[in-house]
């Protein structure tokens, strides 16, 4: 299978250890494109999308949000909810539900509770990022950013979660062409004891939390192949 990966620099594979480099071992019958830029968000994971850069596959894995998490709300484009027309009286920065405290925030639908102004703003792009991408291959993998590592500085957690909540949703609402796959769970289930660090600095991986990811993918894509197409075995 030819199966993309996009991301950030945790695809790139640097800073830090490389998670790719592991499965190509794991699965030397497939080929795995690098789709990871450092530095990348959301927005400009899209821009590249965009000019056309993602050929054919047969499986991606868009694994993108924690830089946006650390840029928090300054840089975010003009907050537009779903199904709302840009320019409508609500979508500038001094609309009524750009506020943390409006009223769209908290019930006005799970994922816009749930991923507060920055996945809001966000979601439309992501479902952008969606798009393109399947018009590329049959099926998406959404990531959502993780923190293997407690990351105590004041409100990245927070809006993990709400970037996450938000992949969640438009995964959800691509029906089943989008399969939304948590990583926590593995470095949850990989943390023998309460010291163990999967990263260099709370954010990039270390060889532990490489290993991790890449056995996590490797499960993942095993299942995805279907009965009688296992994974090649692990050298």
């Amino acid at each position: 299978m030819r199966i993309a990966f996009l991301g950030d620099s945790l695809t790139e594979g640097r800073p830090g250890e490389s998670f790719l480099a592991r499965l190509e071992a794991m699965l030397t019958g497939d080929r795995l494109l690098n789709h990871g830029r450092a530095g990348d968000t959301i927005p400009g994971l899209l821009a590249r999308l965009e000019t056309g850069e993602l050929a054919p596959a047969d499986l991606a894995v868009v694994w993108i949000g924690t830089n946006d998490a650390f840029l928090g709300d300054w840089y975010l484009p003009p907050l537009v909810e779903p199904g709302e027309r840009t320019g409508g009286d609500d979508a500038g920065a001094g609309g009524d539900d750009a506020g943390a405290g409006g009223d769209d925030a908290g019930a006005g639908g799970d994922d816009a509770g749930a991923g507060g102004r920055a996945g809001r703003a966000l979601r439309p792009l992501y479902e952008r990022i969606l798009d393109l991408t399947l018009a590329r291959t049959p099926l998406a993998v959404c990531v959502p950013p993780v923190l293997p590592d407690p990351f105590e500085q004041g409100g990245i957690a927070g809006r993990v979660a709400g970037i996450g909540a938000m992949t969640a949703a438009a995964a959800a609402a691509r029906g089943p062409r989008a399969r939304l796959y948590d990583l926590a769970p593995a470095f949850a289930a990989a943390a023998s004891e309460p010291q163990t660090r999967f990263t260099l600095d709370g954010v990039h991986l270390n060889a532990r939390g490489a290993d991790v990811v890449a056995a996590a993918f490797r499960e993942l894509i095993g299942t995805l192949r279907g009965p009688g197409r296992a994974t090649s075995p692990p050298p």
